[in-house]
């Protein structure tokens, strides 16, 4: 019996003596996958995106004799692309033309963003709902003003403004060089 014990140990340290050999002498595998990457769109990297807008807007309209009536929740950005900025490095500063702006306007994805309140339609035996198309033309119509009335409330002034004061500051600590940003609209580029 003592045979046995004898034997059964030595084939234990046998084999962990070759795991350990093995273990030692293997080449390092490395646990992690290198791949190679692939940039497909630097595009919104190079936008600076100064002001976000979330309102709910009225939307009424009438296609014929159908008239809607419902409320939105639009979202709004107004965004500079800053791979068009016009820059001038001579000298000891850094000069710097500030874009035109672009203002993109969204329908919220946000639950319960767009609620019918009514729809009627002034003949009485015709057809009363919308199609798809005609709401989304009435949509649209409302994402246009809504356009409208980020210039006229003066959105697009403070974001210019903005976008001035931190381009500014961002270039002037990238570069360690004076900054000067001239807003040659700074009302709003496009109307």
């Amino acid at each position: 019996m003592k045979a046995i014990k004898w034997i059964m140990a030595l084939v234990v340290l046998a084999v962990a003596g070759i795991a350990v050999w093995k273990w030692q002498t293997s080449p390092e595998v490395d646990n992690v996958k290198m791949t190679s990457a692939k940039i497909s769109d630097i595009k919104e990297l190079a936008e600076l995106c100064t002001t976000e807008i979330y309102e709910d807007v009225p939307v009424k309209g009438y296609v014929g004799t159908r008239h809607l009536v419902a409320r939105a929740t639009l979202r709004g950005t107004i965004s500079f692309e800053l791979d068009s900025m016009d820059v001038d490095k001579t000298g000891d500063t850094v000069r710097v033309t500030l874009p035109a702006e672009k203002v993109d306007v969204k329908e919220s994805t946000e639950p319960n963003s767009y609620v019918v309140i009514d729809s009627w339609n002034d003949r009485i035996f015709s057809k009363q709902g919308f199609t798809t198309a005609e709401e989304n033309k009435l949509k649209a119509m409302v994402r246009d003003n809504f356009v409208k009335q980020i210039y006229a409330k003066g959105y697009v002034k403070r974001a210019r403004a903005e976008a001035v004061s931190n381009l500014e500051s961002t270039l002037g600590a990238m570069t360690g060089r004076p900054v000067e940003v001239t807003d040659p609209t700074p009302n709003g580029a496009k109307r």
